[in-house]
This record gives C-alpha cells, structure tokens and sequence, in this order.
C-alpha cells in the first residue's frame, strides 16, 4: 500500500522505503506496511494524515543516529502508535520478538478501575523494560512536543508540560544512565524539549 496524499508524507514514505531496502531491513519493511495500512485514514490533531508521526520518528532516528542500522528500533519507531491507535494487538504483528515487546511496553493501556495516576506510573514502568520502547518514547516526546504549540488548548498544553517533566525527564536520565551510547542523540533531544517548554512558559 502507497501513500497517496500530502507532498511531505508521499516524500517520507519513498525516503524510508529506499533507505529500508538499502539496509536491508526486514523488520522495518513490515512495520512500514503495517504502519501504513492500519493508520490509513487517520488524521493528527491538526488535520495531517497520523502516518507522517511514526515516519518522522523514524527519519529522526536516522538522522541521529540511533536507528541509522538499528532495524528493531526503527521498526518500533513505526509502529509505536499502532495497538494504541488501531484494532491490532502486538502478537498480531508479523515482527519478531524483540519488536513486539517494545510494541507492547509502548502501548498504553487502561485497566479497570484504575487511576491515570497509576495507569502512567504502571506504563512507564512497562516502557523500560525495553530498550527500543524506551528510545521510541523519547522521539515520540519530542516531536508531540515540537508540534502541538498552535493546535493543543492551553490546558492540554500546560498538562502534557507538566507530564513531561514528571515522566519524560526521568526517561531521559534513565536511558543516558543505561544506555551511553545514546548520550548524544539523548541530549539534542532533551535540548529540543526543554527549550520549546521554556519557550511556552514564558508565553
């Protein structure tokens, strides 16, 4: 299935299709297709077709580095949104093992009874239980951030600011702790976030 809408989205699309098939990717292929396929249809908050957020994660992880031969991670990166978003579960996903589990930790899900309180503490805790859910979240973070002055209310703003600096950080200092061979994307994303919340303070 190819995309048949909007410039930006039709040029991501082909960038990754390339760069999968230069690399020799087969975890990032299905997760293309299926990225595609499930979230055909659905629109951002601000009317662009959804598909353009997992596949700008997906260059963006490229870009810096972290998924540039990382085939699980870029897989996840696409397929972040899908069981959350979509009627799919991750044991439905053709991927291997390691890709559905950072699916899953990813997937937020709500049980019975529950408080958002702790839906949050029990999902971000499920998130590090994998490396690939932990970086996807970080980017996934960063672009939600980078995109929602102008399209979120102020009281959504202000709420998805508070959750980041309650959630978001402590990720942060958690993969650069883990994870050192992130430090590097880790801090230009981190720098990005904390310079457009200060931004937003200030207004």
């Amino acid at each position: 299935m190819r995309l048949q809408f909007d410039e930006e989205a039709a040029y991501m699309e082909q960038y990754l299709r390339e760069y999968i098939k230069e690399h020799h990717m087969q975890q990032s292929a299905v997760a293309l297709e299926a990225a595609i396929r499930f979230h055909h249809g659905q629109k951002r908050t601000e009317g662009r077709p959804y598909i353009i957020h997992p596949m700008m994660l997906a260059m963006h992880g490229i870009a810096l580095g972290v998924a540039k031969d990382d085939d699980d991670l870029l897989a996840v990166m696409l397929l972040h949104d899908v069981c959350e978003d979509c009627p799919v579960s991750p044991e439905e996903l053709t991927v291997n093992e390691k890709v559905r589990q950072g699916v899953r930790c990813i997937t937020k899900t709500r049980r019975e009874g529950e408080s958002k309180e702790e839906m949050m503490q029990r999902y971000m805790e499920n998130i590090l239980r994998s490396k690939e859910a932990c970086i996807a979240k970080i980017f996934d973070r960063c672009h939600n951030v980078s995109s929602m002055a102008g399209v979120f209310s102020e009281k959504r703003m202000q709420a998805y600011i508070v959750e980041t600096k309650k959630y978001i950080y402590p990720l942060i200092q958690y993969v650069k702790d883990t994870y050192p061979e992130y430090d590097s994307a880790i801090f230009a994303l981190e720098y990005q976030i904390t310079s457009i919340i200060n931004g937003l303070e200030i207004i």
